[in-house]
């Protein structure tokens, strides 16, 4: 199983490194097929959703506990996220700075331990395991908004369309809805598990700050001011608060959610 795993991860790895050097050189000269990139990119999140399957056959449950599980997912949505966009919006200017993210997360998640871990009976329900997974598809759509926002302010074009703002309201209004429904479902795992909708501690404090801040983005971002520039900083300012939310307070403090 480690082996497998070793595999189809620097599979995946290398799936991605190869796309973006593809679509670098589409990008560039225009002599590289248009379909070659995504077409690897495909490959690997292939080998991303096999790994993950036959994690979820070894452990007998959602594998989204631990931080190679979890950057797995998250690479995995911002990856989904990216060929979408290239495909409906011919999103390719956009396509490196995703790979490039998704690269990232994969790296980072090679520290982690890869063994399968039990679950803990607190955390031993399809209640956490459906809050986890859906918090971390958030994550990956608020990631690549951040990244949109990005381009706009450096006045790039994320797509050969110029929807660089429709792509940008669909990354933050589906990834809030997502983040909702994680809201909603963590609060009724709590419950389950100590009682309690809601309790005092660091993670589920810094949860409602994340969103009610992305609550807020989507308020003003069609008003007069939080236009163009504005908006951008706060979607990039918003997946800042998500890292902090995510890595910081895992390492600096101890949590009921056992991700890192």
């Amino acid at each position: 199983m480690i082996e497998t795993t070793y595999l189809l991860h620097y599979l995946s790895l290398g799936f991605y490194g190869l796309a973006f050097v593809l679509v670098c050189l589409f990008l560039a000269t225009g002599k590289i097929p248009r379909v070659a990139a995504p077409a690897m990119t495909a490959m690997g999140l292939f080998c991303q959703i096999i790994l993950l399957v036959l994690r979820w056959s070894a452990g007998g449950h959602l594998p989204v506990t631990g931080l190679f599980e979890t950057q797995q997912f998250l690479a995995l949505w911002v990856v989904t996220a990216a060929l979408y966009f290239t495909f409906r919006y011919r999103a390719y200017p956009f396509l490196p700075a995703a790979l490039v993210m998704a690269e990232a997360a994969l790296l980072f998640a090679s520290v982690g331990p890869k063994t399968v871990a039990p679950l803990t009976p607190a955390i031993d329900t399809p209640l956490f395991l459906i809050h986890v997974a859906t918090s971390f598809a958030a994550y990956g759509l608020f990631a690549i908004a951040a990244l949109l926002g990005l381009y706009r302010l450096l006045a790039l074009r994320p797509s050969e369309t110029g929807d660089g703002r429709r792509m940008l309201d669909e990354s933050l209004y589906v990834g809030y809805i997502l983040f909702s429904w994680a809201m909603i479902v963590g609060s009724l795992w709590a419950y389950l598990a100590w009682g309690s909708y809601w309790t005092w501690k660091i993670k589920n404090l810094w949860s409602w700050i994340l969103w009610f801040y992305y609550s807020g983005v989507l308020h003003v971002r069609n008003r007069p001011g939080w236009q163009d520039w504005p908006l951008n900083l706060l979607a990039l300012a918003g997946f800042v608060l998500v890292l902090f939310t995510y890595l910081g307070l895992g390492l600096l403090f101890k949590t009921s959610h056992p991700l890192i």
